[in-house]
């Protein structure tokens, strides 16, 4: 590596143009100059262009627009792909960098040149980046894989990895971002790095995560959050060559994702009491979310969970279901 090698930032953007300004700006605002900004509008419909535009007289950031939306993965692949720097950061549109940023990261994986994947701890702020609080740190034991600390979580932690950054000669090494993950592909990522390079997470601030109900919405949102399970089974082929018959790696089905839950309870090398806790109350979540639209497939999950017999279900509350 070179002594002041190239930075590469990498920010997917949709729709986010009352947030981007500041994101840029933070960018701006880095200690380390040896940097380029790749943002990918992934075709939004708001005044983003208009914001991004505004600083392309700046010769360190470059722009590209899909006329098409594509999806965050292919977006941040393509971000990538249209990058530099020996190393890679990713920042979302919608929240900031913390000025030291760049210069602690690059210091870190000069310092630890088998270290392909090096994260940072962050800020958990409001809206208007007030109230900021440090998230809880859970550092990752060297004897445990990213799916259990993940996919199982401890104490209700999770890793804590919004700035992510990584050396592209160990990304190069993996199939990189997956396209038909909807969400969950930086999940789906740090799997892959794990199969080739050695990870390092750092419990230090380095990134201000904006957490709003409006932001956070889509993960509450059945359609999506059937990808969660696509990227689990996807890492469970992977690690252990067990495949699923009929799955899409499209889109998942409901009907598909119930199938998943038994086949990540047969698989999966989490305690299985904490399996069955998570994946009960990932189940009502989803009966709850189908209630008001599908009452049938709300029944289903509802039934699901009882079988995983966390929460029982009464008489009464099934006649209100099918009511």
């Amino acid at each position: 590596m070179r002594e002041q090698p190239l930075f590469s930032i990498i920010m997917p953007n949709f729709n986010n143009g009352q947030y981007i300004k500041e994101a840029i700006e933070s960018v701006l605002a880095q200690k380390y100059h040896n940097w380029e900004l790749v943002i990918v509008d992934d075709s939004s419909t708001d005044n983003s262009l208009d914001v991004i535009k505004s600083f392309l007289d700046n010769k360190k950031i470059k722009l590209i627009k899909n006329v098409i939306n594509k999806g965050v993965a292919y977006v941040a692949s393509q971000a990538v792909e249209s990058s530099s720097g020996e190393i890679i950061g990713t920042l979302d549109s919608d929240d900031l960098l913390h000025e030291d940023a760049l210069m602690v990261m690059l210091n870190e994986h000069k310092a630890n040149p088998d270290f392909g994947l090096i994260y940072s701890n962050h800020y958990i702020c409001n809206n208007n980046f007030e109230n900021c609080v440090s998230a809880d740190w859970l550092p990752r034991p060297d004897d445990k894989c990213f799916q259990e600390l993940i996919f199982g979580r401890q104490d209700g932690k999770t890793i804590s990895m919004h700035f992510r950054t990584f050396k592209r000669n160990a990304y190069d090494m993996t199939d990189g971002y997956d396209a038909s993950l909807l969400c969950f592909e930086d999940r789906d990522l740090y799997y892959k790095f794990e199969k080739v390079t050695k990870i390092k997470g750092m419990n230090r601030c380095l990134y201000y995560y904006r957490d709003t109900p409006e932001i956070g919405a889509y993960r509450n949102n059945p359609k999506e959050r059937d990808f969660w399970f696509l990227c689990e089974y996807k890492e469970t082929k992977r690690r252990l060559g067990v495949t699923m018959p009929l799955v899409n790696n499209k889109k998942m089905s409901p009907f598909l994702s119930n199938l998943m839950y038994i086949y990540l309870l047969r698989y999966s090398e989490i305690e299985n009491k904490k399996l069955r806790r998570k994946l009960h109350w990932f189940l009502f979540g989803m009966g709850n979310a189908n209630l008001k639209t599908n009452k049938l497939l709300a029944f289903l999950y509802y039934l699901n969970s009882f079988v995983y017999g966390y929460t029982p279900i009464s008489l009464r509350g099934i006649k209100k279901i099918i009511s």
